[in-house]
């Protein structure tokens, strides 16, 4: 029991990814690519279509890989995926001088008026597409675990349990959130948005390399496999 609540606190950190998806990217979005920034369809309609379609693919490829080791796969694609809006936005401009630029600003109906498009538009389009390959990975995975690794007659509580990182992710992203935009990327004044992503994904790290070190210690074997 204990080295399944270990397993879910390291989980919650890959979690602040996704809230702050909801929290802090729609002010970082609108301050950096201006008023009417299509926020909206830059995560989640990419973030939805992207795991509806692969999450049963992903699952059929990897039947025979532990919960665990999915989950340390794709915890590690989502985390490494949020340094892609962490560099420099410039590196990003022959991607939206290009055809992948031309088709960001078809999907998203973008009016540039003749001026180029903002190379952050392919960066986060990158940012969240590579991302939603890792949760594809682990979010199924993070309910498989529960149920097969809790003793019989407790799979019930064990499944609820497995919610923890959800919870504990939304009370400490919404706070950390105000901060990391006040610090790095306020209203008015200088910015250093590249920061906050910084952070972001220097936390989220957290849950792959501590499930990995502590896999010795916090693994316990799941039903069904040998």
């Amino acid at each position: 029991f204990y080295r399944f609540l270990a397993f879910f606190g390291f989980v919650v950190f890959v979690r602040f990814i996704l809230y702050h998806f909801y929290y802090t990217f729609p002010k970082f979005g609108i301050r950096e690519l201006g008023d009417g920034a299509p926020i909206g369809q830059l995560f989640g309609t990419l973030n939805a279509v992207v795991v509806i379609i692969l999450a049963p693919i992903v699952g059929a490829l990897t039947q025979k890989f532990t919960a665990y080791k999915s989950v340390i796969i794709g915890t590690t694609i989502a985390a490494l995926s949020v340094f892609l809006m962490a560099v420099n936005p410039a590196l990003f401009r022959p991607l939206a001088d290009g055809p992948f630029g031309s088709l960001i600003a078809w999907w998203l109906n973008l009016d540039l008026a003749g001026q180029p498009l903002n190379p952050l538009f392919p960066a986060i389009v990158l940012a969240v597409f590579i991302y939603s390959i890792g949760e594809a990975f682990y979010s199924p995975r993070l309910y498989e675990y529960p149920a097969a690794i809790a003793p019989k007659g407790q799979e019930g509580s064990y499944m609820a349990l497995s919610m923890l990182p959800y919870f504990f992710a939304k009370f400490l992203v919404g706070p950390l959130s105000g901060i990391l935009l006040a610090l790095y990327c306020p209203a008015e004044g200088p910015r250093n948005s590249q920061m906050i992503w910084v952070w972001v994904g220097g936390m989220a790290l957290i849950t792959p390399i501590g499930l990995l070190l502590a896999r010795r210690y916090i693994q316990v074997r799941e039903a069904g496999r040998e």
